[in-house]
């Protein structure tokens, strides 16, 4: 059986993971990236990843930190200047402008995938990081010296803390027995990859509609990845239909902002939960992105609350080496929780928010939203200040 000793060992290596193995890595600290899948095989051309994420101005400043940011635009990103919302109900709309706030954009869409790989091919240039690829994690075991982790393949690997980015159905979680609650929206969000008639206009558009909100996002190539969000029954319609009523479908929804709709892909869907772990940390272990917090899609906030994540506990385990303290003690994994706690629970809170105010079915909550939406709309300031949090400043 192998064996080899880190300082840290992720198992997780999707963007969360893999930035916090850079963050890390870059900094002299052993790390071990474990990944069931292979984030760094090639893919077919003129395919896209169904799964995008829209990063803020913050998270893109952490890739470019890390020097993967050329990369990910060399491989295709797509910038957000504008936002247009609008409301099935009444009038209300609202229109921001990143200029408008003194930026060139608000942030960019890029597809998982991209961004996996730029940091893969980061990582396998950093002499610090080892990576196991197409690798399960099967157990561990932490006493107060370390971690003993038992991979697939025969594998051991031994660290000094184990961090779990292993997505919204840890392992890691349920093997610690940490507690994780929330509740099911009974809904699926529909996801695919849209040839418009029209141009984007490099905008996010998105319509509050009664089951819930349709998002238009910019994508490279002059295409729009949707995520459309409706009842379980819903959505399973909507895959049930032919290409082409499906796009007739979709077309109205949309009031025919960027005119006839082609599909350039499959249609895919996913249930939507909130949920969240009230612990984040065990004796050397702790817990970052999906596996402690899964919100509504409805802002797009869970890639950028996980690269928060990331950055806040490299920055406390990078503080602890440097002061040649144990970078796995209590103290200094509790200063992570106490750091994202409020913050994540803060998001979820708004997130939960805005799904049931767009979701409400009484008039006179309906006229409120409506009418709230246009006075936001016409002021300067309040719009500015929207502009700046989806910015992530």
């Amino acid at each position: 059986m192998s064996e080899k000793k880190y300082q840290v060992a992720i198992i997780g290596g999707g963007i969360t993971g893999a930035t916090v193995a850079c963050l890390l890595a870059e900094k002299g600290i052993s790390v071990a990236l474990v990944d069931a899948g292979d984030p760094s095989a090639e893919w077919p051309q003129e395919s896209y990843d169904l799964r995008v994420s829209a990063l803020t101005l913050a998270s893109i400043n952490v890739f470019k930190s890390l020097g993967v940011w050329d990369e990910i635009v060399q491989l295709g990103e797509q910038p957000i200047e504008k936002m247009y919302v609008w409301d099935h109900f009444g009038s209300g709309e609202l229109a921001i402008d990143s200029a408008e706030a003194g930026e060139m954009q608000m942030g960019a869409v890029v597809e998982n995938r991209i961004t996996v790989l730029a940091l893969w091919k980061k990582l396998q240039l950093l002499k610090s990081c080892d990576v196991f690829k197409l690798t399960q994690l099967m157990s561990f075991e932490t006493n107060e010296d370390g971690v003993s982790i038992q991979l697939s393949k025969n594998t051991q690997v031994n660290a000094q803390l184990l961090v779990g980015a292993d997505g919204s159905n840890s392992k890691i979680r349920q093997l610690s027995g940490i507690e994780h609650y929330g509740w099911s929206y009974q809904q699926k969000a529909l996801v695919a990859i849209i040839k418009p008639e029209k141009l984007h206009q490099n905008t996010a558009w998105q319509r509050f509609l009664p089951e819930g909100p349709l998002a238009l996002l910019p994508l490279r190539d002059g295409l729009i990845s949707i995520v459309w969000t409706s009842s379980v029954e819903t959505t399973e319609g909507y895959l049930a239909l032919s290409d082409s009523d499906f796009c007739r479908e979709l077309v109205e929804a949309s009031e025919q902002q960027l005119g006839k709709l082609e599909l350039v892909s499959q249609r895919g869907a996913f249930p939507l939960a909130l949920q969240f772990s009230s612990q984040y940390c065990q004796q050397r272990m702790v817990l970052i992105g999906d596996a402690i917090h899964t919100i509504h899609p409805l802002a797009g906030q869970g890639a950028n609350l996980g690269l928060k994540d990331a950055t806040v506990l490299a920055d406390v385990v990078l503080k602890a080496h440097i002061a040649k303290r144990d970078i796995a003690s209590e103290q200094v994994l509790r200063r992570y929780e106490r750091q994202r706690k409020g913050d994540n629970l803060l998001m979820m809170g708004i997130m939960d928010g805005f799904k049931r105010l767009f979701a409400a079915d009484q008039s006179l909550i309906k006229l409120t939203r409506s009418s709230g939406m246009g006075l936001i709309n016409q002021s300067a300031l309040l719009k500015n200040q929207i502009c700046k949090y989806a910015m992530g400043v």
